[in-house]
């Protein structure tokens, strides 16, 4: 489901782990940003990696786990962001007495809630300065917790761990101060009777001298071919 603004307010939902580690990051990122006020001011700031400069002592990565190759990320500090597993909770089927169906169309509605665990970890070549951004990357999300909640239409957000400064296991050059939380959210959908569907499959079928033959080659077929 894509985020869009709402038609009342202007909330963006949020409905995907993807989405939902794209806005931790930028949250991160207006933290670490120089324009942003900050008492007293931070040894780091957060620069585009286009227009960084790289050599600088002040550049901090905030960045997803995904792009942890950074070359330069073994002589600067970082935070990288990225989720570990997500769980979607039971859903309510979309019949009449639950949820909404478009007579016309016989179009179901549904709905369940889903929960991404966000890991954040703060790596530096330096032990100290590790535990200190990861300090400031905890304060930071407890404090704006309610007020993410509300712009993202995030159910709830758990306690905010940090956990201690260990060597990281990706890197053992790097010190990391691992910070872990759970995000609950909601994801709808709508889905279309599956009897036409199902009547085309069997049709197909109908055309098969041994469908046992049939699905077996799907399961061992080279794509590449």
């Amino acid at each position: 489901m894509i985020p869009r603004p709402t038609e009342d307010s202007a909330q963006t939902i949020l409905s995907t782990p993807l989405s939902i580690v794209g806005m931790i990051i930028e949250v991160i990122r207006l933290r670490f940003t120089a324009e942003i006020y900050s008492d007293p001011v931070l040894s780091w700031a957060w620069e585009p990696l286009e227009s960084a400069d790289l050599t600088s002592d002040s550049i901090i990565f905030v960045e997803s786990g995904f792009n942890e190759n950074i070359e330069a990320r073994t002589v600067r500090p970082g935070i990288w962001i990225d989720r570990d597993q997500n769980v979607y909770r039971k859903h309510s089927i979309g019949h009449q007495d639950q949820m909404p169906v478009n007579v016309r169309t016989s179009m179901e509605q549904f709905y369940a809630g889903g929960e991404c665990d966000i890991s954040v970890d703060c790596t530096s070549p330096n032990r100290g300065e590790s535990m200190v951004i990861s300090s400031i990357v905890q304060d930071h999300l407890q404090m704006s917790s309610n007020i993410i909640q509300a712009c993202f239409g995030l159910r709830d957000i758990s306690e905010i761990i940090l956990n201690k400064t260990i060597p990281f296991e990706k890197d053992k050059k790097l010190f990391n101060s691992p910070i872990q939380f759970r995000i609950s959210y909601e994801i709808r959908w709508a889905s279309l009777p599956t009897a036409p569907l199902l009547r085309s499959f069997y049709a197909k079928l109908a055309d098969k001298e041994d469908p046992e033959k049939y699905f077996r080659e799907i399961t061992v077929r080279n794509t590449s071919e």
